[in-house]
């Protein structure tokens, strides 16, 4: 396995914390949360491979990598949607580097199995102009969900036309095959989960609410107005929710 260290930027000052992007993989769509957060931390965000043959240990690697990198002994990793399938293993391999985890729209096994294959299968051997259009419905939709304005509307879109196919399809790949049920137990960082309640990706709620029962120091955090776009809602403050969060468990 490849050691090298992702690219990745960092911005503001304090404790690191590390964003694992969802299944865009850009990275880029942290930015509105991002800023905020740069007053309380240091922020690292990063674009996951984009290759057509990586593993999860891969992706985790990479994670610990950066932590290392950036000279910290551990770090706050917050993974969004498939960025938190990582940030769930990565607790699991790495517990000695992680401070906090905190979830995002995710969860340990994909419900829709047969749904989940069929769009692993068709991002892989379809043109993938093909596909954009249906992800762009499906993002519109979402994004109308969570009022995103036009501007930051465009960025999105802007951020997924960078996205490589090889990269995207492995990703879908991977969430098909993925299955930490069992396993959540041995998570030992104090967790925050955070659930959109107007997801239509996912059964957010559902999932932060089933993944909390098993891990030992977990929080969940529904959020009544936002859906799987939350981190772009412009309603949604993260560094306020983390804040409360933090100082609860400090208290």
């Amino acid at each position: 396995m490849s050691q090298e260290v992702p690219i990745y930027r960092l911005q503001g000052a304090g404790p690191l914390l590390v964003y694992v992007a969802g299944l865009d993989g850009t990275g880029a769509l942290f930015f509105k949360q991002a800023a905020s957060l740069a007053r309380d931390f240091r922020v690292a965000t990063f674009r996951l491979r984009d290759g057509a043959d990586f593993t999860y240990e891969h992706l985790v690697s990479d994670v610990a990598s950066i932590i290392r990198d950036a000279g910290e002994e551990r770090a706050v990793v917050l993974g969004e949607s498939f960025g938190g399938t990582i940030a769930l293993q990565f607790a699991l391999r790495h517990p000695e580097l992680i401070e906090r985890l905190i979830i995002v729209n995710s969860f340990p096994r994909f419900r829709g199995r047969i749904r989940i294959r069929l769009a692993s299968l068709l991002a892989r051997h379809l043109p993938f102009n093909l596909t954009w259009l249906a992800r762009v419905v499906f993002s519109k939709v979402g994004l109308s969900i969570d009022r995103v304005n036009a501007a930051d509307r465009r960025f999105f879109f802007d951020a997924m036309r960078t996205v490589q196919k090889a990269g995207y399809a492995r990703r879908l790949e991977l969430i098909s095959t993925l299955d930490l049920e069992s396993r959540l137990s041995e998570i030992n960082a104090p967790t925050l989960f955070v659930a959109g309640e107007r997801d239509l990706l996912v059964s957010s709620v559902r999932e932060a609410r089933q993944m909390a029962s098993h891990v030992q120091n977990a929080t969940v955090k529904t959020v009544p107005f936002a859906g799987h776009a939350c981190l772009l809602n412009e309603r949604f403050d993260l560094r306020e929710v983390l804040r409360e969060w933090i100082g609860r468990e400090n208290s």
